[in-house]
């Protein structure tokens, strides 16, 4: 993050997932409210921004939605490097999407700095045809020990909940030390929508990425 007394906070977000999960939809909703049912797959990435106002500070979100296709896989280790937050992405109607989860956790832990902010998101989630479940990406945010969110880009369901939460955690980061005893900064409740999708923290007493401490 970036920031000076006389400047805009500054906060690097980045996109990372397979071709198609919706990244591209999911920062268009955010960054400009639209959405588009048919876009075109990005090449290398697509770059927005959004200023927005939280407690009286100037934030200037910069997102980064990179390509999920092999061939350009080798570009995003540079996006990784000079980011503060990254959105883990996958969709609910594609296992192999979630599958591979691992393998761009890999690259976020080859790459990132120790403090970086990694959020799960579940893309898709209006979707009748889902192949993961709700339960699944919990438990696997449980077991990384990163937030986690379904969203729908379509539908516009936490998606303002997602940069927010990332927002909040990198500015909290920033202005000074954490409890100690907290492994990761977390949301306490569970949150739900009016059709009962929900976002909740993951927990585990286990072995954890360095998400937001």
């Amino acid at each position: 993050m970036d920031s000076s007394p006389s400047s805009k906070i500054s906060i690097k977000i980045i996109t990372l997932g397979d071709s198609g999960v919706g990244k591209t939809c999911i920062m268009q909703r955010y960054c400009q409210d639209t959405f588009t049912e048919s876009t075109l797959t990005t090449v290398g990435a697509e770059y927005h921004s959004k200023t927005i106002n939280v407690n009286n500070k100037s934030v200037n979100l910069q997102v980064w939605d990179t390509a999920g296709q092999e061939r350009y896989r080798a570009i995003a280790p540079s996006f990784i490097k000079k980011a503060d937050v990254v959105l883990l992405t996958y969709a609910v109607d594609s296992r192999q999407s979630f599958e591979h989860v691992e393998i761009w956790l890999q690259q976020i832990k080859n790459n990132a700095t120790e403090d970086i902010c990694i959020i799960l998101v579940g893309s898709k989630c209006d979707v009748e045809d889902r192949h993961v479940e709700y339960s699944e990406g919990e438990t696997l945010a449980k077991r990384l020990g990163v937030e986690f969110f379904e969203t729908s880009a379509k539908e516009n369901i936490n998606i303002d909940q997602v940069f927010m939460t990332a927002t909040n955690k990198v500015i909290e980061k920033s202005e000074g030390p954490v409890d100690p005893k907290r492994a990761t900064m977390r949301i306490s409740t569970m949150n739900k929508d009016e059709n009962g999708v929900g976002s909740g923290p993951g927990g585990n007493p286990g072995r954890r990425l360095k998400c937001c401490d």
